[in-house]
């Protein structure tokens, strides 16, 4: 196990960031003499595609995520969700930097108008003038500067959803403004109302060993999601080579779910019934983040930020279960389940690095990072018969983890020649794990993560890039601590022992670009994968803090966990092809995903795929102008395949078959306002979910019953009629 004391890491990573500075080949050439720093925006980044604000006039923007969205060959990723900071980077930037927020880079972009836009460029290969390392691929959005006593541009979207099977008109608000505040600072505020009112269906069937019929169930689930949003984002230069940058975000909610199941004999008599009502009493998230910069001629700068985000969830869950006989319990009911749950955490993230680019070819980062990140929870449930509330322990449903984490890294991006750059980086990572609660456990580690992206431009129209990089995954935290569902009746155990996947990863890209508006990007990539997460079986005392465990009361749990090493080998391709020719004013986007994973299954020794990844996924789209009309319409057709779950006693497989299809008609008539209707999961295909239980375990192979439910509704299999209305003011 990689894991050693964390001052050992800590001494050993400055050490090799000390001797990787030392030998980086840009510190022995001479430097540059220092320019006087300008207080004009900064030139546009290195070997960009620049696409001005008349290219995306066609598109009727409201929005930089309109924009951005419409860019030639580019798909907004928002990054991973990870701790910390600098992993956690999409592949947009704003003026050339990240914002100093984990708010999705995707919702970031709404809040800016479309307005405040100079122009946005795609970055295709590494970039030394930009504040993101490790992408082969990036979108710079370039804004207007603010201008003293000039009104500033604000934005608003009204949009009105009727979902299917809830009966019910849902939608969201959203409110954008920013303001001028001087000749060097700006404030934009936002203000966002979610009310999404959905609802579940589903039909299940259980079957014997033999196909037999033995039960089957009618489910529902009612979602109520309401909340209110409010963020705001403040940039200030205070001096010519100063840059000051703070965000603010809090988004309570107060959501409740009803949920339903009832069960019939295969002669349709009633056996059982379960009714719930989930109250999120507290539930909200909050960041504040701040960032400075601070340019001391045009080779060398600095940069901090500090970030913090807060989260806090109270849920209660009430539980009325009948069946025909039960009416020992209150209110004439078998029993009355209640479950409680509190869920506080938080990350503290503080990051700064120097910038130097000692010469034309060379541009270095060389920083630190540190995070403290916590996640406290106490889940608690009571069966009521009718002689009062029992309590129902299960382990590791009070824990708290805490994790405190260091990062030093440098990155040198070389500019070899016109056609040829190289990015090479270090990032050493060290880290404890603290637990405490039901289980008690500490651990540390320690990660060494190089990474390097050549990328030459072959041509005029062709790029090709490649890279190499070890990346280890974030831990939720949440797996540490127990789960439980009370309709599908299963659990799972908190896992202190749980360690982070490490993968290497091999990519390589070609990029063609025909045209201002078309391009067709190609990549194959393989995956080493080791300590594969996975669902492990777990052998625990059932009696909390029995020691030494009674062997009655040992029990085998579903957990996370890590089941050894794996691959992961596909092929990824995205593009935009403009029409003409054949269609006037119209163009195709698309994009695909075909891979195959590799790991041995620990209990049954075959090899199979990971748990929860598709082996496909592919998305169209369609769009075309009618410029006469002031409209535009089309439509897009997703889909993915199928994914397996690997339990212990259990195999679940997910299946949605077809298309997801969504058909939109979008209108400028009205000056200064966007009218978008549109309709989306038109064949709203369900989606079917299997679970084959197994005696013994998955490895006897010996089938005991399945449970087969085709479920209407949900996230993705809803159909939903909308109208968006957008405007500027």
């Amino acid at each position: 196990m990689d894991s050693v004391r964390l001052g050992r890491p800590l001494k050993r990573a400055i050490g090799l960031l000390a001797l990787a500075a030392g030998l980086a080949p840009a510190a022995m050439a001479q430097q540059v003499p220092a320019q006087p720093a300008q207080s004009a925006p900064r030139p546009g980044a290195e070997g960009a595609q620049t696409f001005d604000v008349d290219f995306f006039k066609q598109y009727n923007p409201v929005t930089a995520a309109d924009m951005v969205n419409r860019v030639p060959g580019f798909e907004i990723e928002d990054g991973e969700t990870l701790r910390g900071f600098g992993a956690t980077a999409g592949n947009v930037l704003v003026n050339g930097e990240r914002p100093s927020s984990k708010v999705l880079i995707s919702e970031q972009l709404k809040r800016i108008p479309a307005d405040s836009v100079a122009r946005i460029e795609l970055i295709s290969g590494s970039a030394s003038n930009v504040d993101v390392r490790g992408q082969t691929q990036l979108v710079n959005v370039v804004l207007k500067q603010a201008v003293q006593g000039k009104s500033s541009p604000g934005t608003w979207v009204v949009d009105v959803r009727d979902l299917q099977y809830s009966n019910r008109i849902g939608g969201q608000f959203q409110l954008t403004k920013t303001f001028s505040l001087g000749e060097t600072a700006d404030l934009t505020l936002d203000f966002q109302l979610p009310n999404l009112r959905g609802r579940t269906e589903s039909f299940e069937s259980v079957r014997n060993a033999s196909g037999n019929l033995t039960r089957y169930r009618e489910q529902f689930g009612q979602p109520n999601q309401i909340g209110v949003q409010g963020s705001g984002v403040l940039k200030w230069r205070p001096t010519s080579q100063d840059t000051v940058g703070a965000n603010l975000q809090i988004a309570p909610t107060w959501n409740t779910t009803n949920i339903g199941s009832i069960d019939f004999t295969p002669a349709g008599a009633f056996e059982r019934g379960t009714f719930g009502f989930v109250d999120y009493t507290n539930n909200y998230t909050a960041e504040v983040g701040a960032d400075w910069e601070h340019r001391f001629s045009p080779e060398l700068s600095a940069k901090g930020i500090v970030l913090a985000t807060f989260t806090g969830v109270d849920q209660d869950d009430i539980f009325h279960i009948f069946t025909p006989t039960g009416t020992a319990g209150p209110n004439g009911l078998a029993t009355l389940r209640t479950i409680n749950r509190t869920t506080e955490g938080g990350e503290r993230v503080g990051r700064g690095f120097v910038t130097w680019r000692p010469n034309t070819a060379h541009t270095i980062d060389i920083g630190m990072e540190g995070a403290f990140n916590f996640r406290d929870v106490t889940l608690d449930i009571f069966n009521d018969t009718g002689a009062g509330p029992v309590a129902q322990p299960l382990p590791v449903s009070d824990t708290l983890v805490e994790e405190t984490r260091v990062e030093p890294f440098i990155t040198d991006v070389w500019k070899i020649s016109p056609q040829l750059t190289l990015e090479s980086g270090f990032v050493y990572e060290a880290s404890k794990i603290k637990q405490s609660g039901d289980e008690v456990k500490e651990r540390e580690f320690s990660y060494p993560k190089p990474r390097m992206i050549a990328t030459w431009q072959a041509g005029e129209t062709d790029q090709l890039r490649g890279s190499v990089s070890r990346e280890v995954a974030q831990l939720d935290f949440a797996e540490f601590g127990t789960s439980i569902n009370v309709v599908d009746e299963s659990s799972l155990i908190g896992n202190p022992d749980l360690e982070p996947e490490k993968t290497w990863k091999a990519r390589a890209e070609w990029e063609h670009k025909f045209g201002k508006r078309g391009a067709v990007t190609v990549a194959v990539f393989y995956d080493q994968v080791e300590d594969v997460q996975d669902f492990i079986p777990r052998t625990i005392c059932s009696v909390i803090g029995q020691t030494p465990c009674d062997p009655l009361n040992l029990r085998t749990y579903d957990a996370p966990g890590n089941i050894g090493d794996g691959t992961r080998t596909g092929v990824e391709i995205r593009g935009t092809f403009p029409l003409a020719g054949f269609i006037e004013n119209a163009e195709i986007r698309f994009s695909g995903l075909y891979q195959e994973t590799d790991v041995t299954d620990p209990l049954t020794g075959d090899a199979r795929r990971f748990s929860g990844e598709r082996d496909w996924t592919y998305n169209v789209s369609y769009r075309q102008e009618l410029p006469d009309w002031k409209s535009a319409w089309g439509g897009s057709a997703k889909g993915t395949s199928d994914k397996f779950e690997y339990k212990y006693l259990e195999e679940i497989s997910f299946d949605r078959p077809g298309s997801s299809v969504e058909v939109f008609l979008e209108t400028t008539q009205i000056p200064g306002v966007t009218v978008r209707a549109s309709v989306t999961n038109i064949f709203h295909v369900e989606e079917t979910r299997v679970r084959s239980f197994f005696t013994g375990s998955r490895a006897s192979d010996l089938l005991q019953r399945t449970e087969e439910r085709k479920q209407k509704g949900g996230p993705d299999g809803t159909q939903w009629v909308a109208v968006r209305v957008s405007g500027t003011f």
